[in-house]
């Protein structure tokens, strides 16, 4: 979004405090988000983005019954991925929770008879992302061993549906090997926040502001400035 959208000021919200929602219960989510939401909504902001397939599997439609402005959400690529696969069999990561919820079953409905669709849920590559170090032996060991269902049936194409997984783009594609093409949800929500802005982008020809808050700064800050490669001031919420 900074890159498409550079006059744009975006306020981003990590709730460190309680991540990851991967395991977490469905109400549990939906208080965070409502609360979360309700923070951002106060900042006077013109769109929401719900960055996270978890939040949006369990709280995106209850979000959008509340507020009247253009809500975002994320999910995973299902579509891209099986209209592109040329062998029909398509992997999915992501949590639990977004595995388990109605909204991606809905999805995963509509192309069940189109392709062998299979899923695992891997929870620990969040906190390998987490964890402020390069990938060790032990790192890359569970990602091998977390994708070896896919390498057995033999997916073509491969979803990452967390945002926590680009991180890890680059051992996922060499543990898949090169023919997997990899679908992440960054560019296409970009894509569709500036569609949704239309008539409605920020008139002033500087560079956006960008204000960065998270639940947990102390424990936030490391995080943020080992994934972002700069200096961040985090505020609290």
């Amino acid at each position: 979004m900074q890159k498409q959208l550079p006059h744009e000021n975006l306020i981003y919200l990590a709730d460190t405090q309680y991540a990851p929602y991967g395991d977490r219960s469905n109400s549990f989510i939906d208080d965070r988000v409502q609360k979360i939401a309700s923070f951002l909504t106060q900042q006077s902001i013109k769109l929401l983005v719900v960055a996270c397939n978890t939040a949006t599997a369990t709280s995106i439609n209850q979000l959008r019954s509340q507020y009247d402005i253009p809500i975002i959400g994320l999910e995973p690529a299902l579509k891209p991925a099986v209209e592109a696969s040329q062998n029909n069999k398509i992997g999915v990561i992501a949590t639990h929770a977004t595995l388990k919820s109605e909204k991606y079953q809905t999805l995963r409905s509509r192309f069940i008879d189109k392709a062998e669709i299979i899923e695992k849920a891997t929870p620990q590559f969040v906190n390998i992302v987490e964890s402020l170090s390069s990938l060790t032996s032990k790192d890359i060991n569970i990602i091998q061993c977390e994708l070896e269902p896919f390498l057995k049936g033999k997916v073509d194409s491969l979803v990452l549906g967390c945002t926590h997984f680009p991180f890890l783009v680059d051992i996922i594609q060499k543990t898949v090997g090169p023919q997997v093409k990899l679908y992440e949800s960054g560019e296409p929500v970009a894509n569709e926040v500036k569609r949704r802005l239309d008539g409605n982008f920020n008139t002033q020809k500087v560079l956006g502001t960008k204000d960065y808050y998270s639940s947990a700064p102390k424990l936030a800050i490391p995080i943020f400035e080992h994934l972002l490669n700069q200096k961040v001031k985090l505020k609290t919420f």
